[in-house]
């Protein structure tokens, strides 16, 4: 009787041994949180994740595929902000993908700038420059309501021949990209500025102030750019005036510039 009672106690200590096993196998850690100021690095996912960033007007989404990773950063410097991403293996492969508070421009000597059609469909430029075996490269997006600039991170170059060998991968994460999600895209801006301007055009585009939320329409004869241009403000809302914001960005597109 004592050894029946002996065995029925070890079989039940085994069920509970090997029930604490198949529950610690299922656990999963949870990431760190990425923190805004870069200092921790969200650890890799076995699979796809999504990397998100919003402050203020300033938004922005990823999906970031297998063997990469991602993380928050901000640039005080630069006014700039938005996500790091890159290789898991390899951390000399990394991008930060950035919206530049302040506005974006580059200068054009010497630079490529090729427009292109992202696999989400959305419109880019694609500014490189070849420097002795290395490369210079900064995609900055098109319509979109800021000034959302993918670079090279660190000094914004890398080897040639590793920018060739990521490239694809590159603008195939850029292709998952959610920009200002709920705000008026610069063609919606441009549409209802249209309906309270009754003077004469040959151009109208956009400039979004992420600081204001408000987007500046000009209406300009000649080229995009040149001339005078009247200015329509249209406010996050969807009202439109003829009466600037409180620090809306007013200026004129110049050549190179997104």
């Amino acid at each position: 009787m004592k050894r029946s009672i002996s065995l029925i106690l070890l079989a039940a200590a085994c069920l509970l041994a090997l029930a604490a096993v198949t529950a610690l196998s299922g656990c999963v850690a949870k990431p760190a949180f990425s923190d805004p100021t870069g200092g921790v690095t969200t650890p890799a996912s076995p699979t796809s994740q999504s990397a998100n960033y919003t402050s203020g007007y300033v938004d922005m989404a990823l999906t970031i595929p297998e063997g990469w990773q991602w993380e928050a950063v901000q640039d005080k410097e630069l006014s700039a902000e938005g996500i790091r991403f890159r290789k898991t293996d390899d951390k000399a492969v990394s991008f930060e993908l950035l919206c530049w508070r302040n506005g974006y421009g580059i200068c054009g000597t010497g630079v490529t700038s090729t427009e292109l059609t992202l696999s989400g469909g959305q419109k880019v430029w694609q500014h490189t420059e070849e420097r002795q075996g290395s490369v210079w490269v900064n995609i900055a997006f098109v319509g979109v309501p800021g000034d959302y600039v993918c670079m090279i991170d660190d000094d914004g170059t890398m080897d040639s021949a590793v920018w060739d060998g990521c490239r694809d991968e590159v603008l195939a994460i850029l292709g998952t990209a959610q920009l200002g999600r709920g705000i008026l895209t610069e063609q919606q801006a441009i549409d209802l500025a249209k309906a309270q301007y009754s003077g004469a055009y040959d151009a109208a585009w956009g400039r979004y102030d992420v600081k204001t939320g408000c987007w500046a329409v000009m209406f300009s004869k000649g080229a995009m750019g040149g001339g005078s241009a009247a200015v329509r403000y249209v406010d996050s809302d969807g009202a439109v005036s003829d009466e600037e914001r409180q620090l809306c960005w007013e200026g004129s597109m110049e050549n190179g510039e997104k």
